[in-house]
């Protein structure tokens, strides 16, 4: 599951804060790769900012404790805590919240954002013949 973070830039530095709290995170190792990639800041002067923090999890069941990590660093940040958008496939939707109800709906939103995987079989059985 490939997933682009963006985390609201109120304050500077916030995506290189959560890139470490995320590389640091014992329970995602293993689980999940991160890597930050820069982007040009409108009215910059000449330099790149990071603000995109793109995570590619070894599976959909890892989601649940990317979004935890991710609560747990909202937590640490001064109030109030920055949002956090999450995008898989086209699909977006914003951490503004540590309410369960919400996180669970997010959580149900990426998943099923992530298209099926191939079930494709080559037990002959598993489809009809197509001839008469």
């Amino acid at each position: 599951m490939e997933i682009v973070l963006r985390v609201d830039e109120m304050v500077g530095g916030e995506s290189e804060g959560l890139l470490r709290w995320l590389l640091q995170e014992e329970d995602l190792r293993g689980l999940a790769r991160v890597s930050a990639r820069a982007t040009d800041s409108p009215g910059a002067m000449g330099g790149a900012s990071l603000d995109v923090l793109d995570v590619i999890l070894s599976n959909s069941i890892a989601l649940g404790g990317l979004i935890a990590t991710v609560l747990a660093w909202r937590s640490s940040r001064p109030a109030p805590p920055p949002t956090v958008q999450f995008e898989v496939n086209g699909v977006s939707v914003t951490l503004t919240t540590d309410d369960p109800e919400t996180v669970q709906s997010l959580i149900e939103s990426l998943r099923s954002a992530e298209p099926p995987t191939d079930t494709t079989t080559d037990d002959p059985e598993a489809s009809p013949d197509p001839r008469p």
